[in-house]
């Protein structure tokens, strides 16, 4: 049993260990409370990258 973790650890560890990007926000919600109509409303969230390599973003969808 103990040689099959180990095996298991051993093929694991490189993809875990290897260097990838990583997203962080300082907030993933916000909360407008009430909005009327044809007000215009903005925020913005900090976005950084956590990881150890290039953090690319291709697309955004708002909600």
């Amino acid at each position: 049993m103990r040689k099959i973790v180990l095996l298991v650890f051993l093929l694991l560890f490189p993809a875990i260990s290897h260097a990838q990007p990583s997203i962080a926000f300082d907030a993933e919600t916000h909360d407008f409370g009430t909005v009327t109509a044809g007000e215009t409303i903005e925020h913005v969230f900090q976005v950084r990258n956590a990881g150890d390599k290039e953090l690319i973003i291709e697309k955004l969808v708002p909600s």
